[in-house]
């Protein structure tokens, strides 16, 4: 219950719609850009991941190392992975216990780890 209100901020914030997407025709609503630093606020530095994990100060792995991508694949999103750490500002986005820098909850890649829990991060085109 801890993440629920920002889980539920973080559905209505980034799937709404409104640019972003970058494949398939569906558009699941990446309205801040992903910095390509690879730093996350200060709210998700430590945060818990829903597998609740606390998140390393320094992931080791760069987006491109992992198969990001900014699209589900199928049912599979970062909102439903163990590894995600739910928004923690209202941004929009999200962290990884593996993963550098913001990540989108409707987003995927390689590392994703099924997570079935009551706060799953909901993504819908």
């Amino acid at each position: 219950m801890k993440y629920a209100g920002a889980a539920t901020l973080t559905a209505l914030a980034g799937c709404s719609g409104g640019g972003g997407g970058d494949g398939g025709g569906d558009d699941y609503g990446h309205e801040v850009p992903h910095p390509d630093d690879g730093t996350v606020p200060e709210a998700e530095m430590n945060a818990q991941a829903l597998n609740g994990q606390e998140r390393p100060d320094e992931p080791n792995q760069g987006k491109d190392a992992v198969g990001y991508a900014h699209e589900p694949s199928g049912d599979q999103y970062c909102g439903n992975c163990s590894l995600f750490v739910p928004d923690q500002d209202g941004d929009g986005f999200g962290a990884c216990l593996l993963v550098k820098g913001k990540v989108h909850h409707c987003d995927y890649c390689n590392l994703w780890s099924s997570y079935t829990g009551d706060d799953v991060v909901e993504c819908s085109a």
